[in-house]
C-alpha cells in the first residue's frame, strides 16, 4: 500500500508538511483561515433601497424569503443573518465564494470571489418585484460580528 504522506518529488517536499499547513486568507498567511479543506465562504450584505426584509420574514413569501430564495439559486448558502432595517434594509449571507465567480457561471461579473455581484443582484430584485435597487458587498468577519 502507498504511503500517503510520502515524498512529493515534483514539488521536492514532503506531502506531510504540505498537508499540515493552515494557509490563512490574508497577506503573509495571516487569517481568517478559510481554506482547510472546506468550501472557501465569503460573507456577502444584500441591502434594498425600496425592500424591507425584516418585514413579517417568517410568511410565506416575504421579501426575505424572496431574496434569500432568489441568491440560492445562483449561490450556495452556508448561513443568512436576522434581516435589519436600520440605516438600510439589508441582510447578511455567507455563501461559497467558489460558486459566485464567473469560472463558474455564477454571480460575480470577474475573479474569484469578486466584489461585484451583478447577476446575483439582478436576480434577486426580478424576484422581489424589479423596483429599486439591490446591491451586494463583500464584508469580513471581525471579532464576533459582520463589519
Amino acid at each position: 500500500m502507498a504511503d500517503l504522506f510520502a515524498y512529493d518529488a515534483a514539488n521536492g517536499t514532503a506531502i506531510t508538511t504540505n498537508a499540515k499547513k493552515l494557509l490563512g486568507d490574508g497577506s503573509a498567511g495571516v487569517g481568517p483561515y478559510t481554506s482547510f479543506g472546506t468550501p472557501k465562504l465569503q460573507a456577502i450584505k444584500i441591502v434594498s433601497s425600496a425592500y424591507n426584509f425584516t418585514t413579517t420574514p417568517t410568511v410565506a413569501d416575504s421579501n426575505l424569503s424572496k431574496a434569500v430564495f432568489a441568491l440560492q439559486s445562483l449561490a450556495e448558502i452556508y448561513y443568512v443573518g436576522i434581516p435589519t432595517a436600520s440605516g438600510a434594509n439589508q441582510f447578511i449571507a455567507l455563501v461559497n465564494a467558489n460558486k459566485t465567480d464567473t469560472g463558474a457561471l455564477y454571480g460575480a461579473t470577474s475573479g474569484s470571489p469578486d466584489t461585484s455581484y451583478t447577476n446575483l443582484e439582478a436576480v434577486i430584485l426580478a424576484a422581489l418585484g424589479g423596483s429599486g435597487s439591490v446591491t451586494i458587498t463583500n464584508v469580513a468577519l471581525t471579532g464576533l460580528t459582520f463589519a
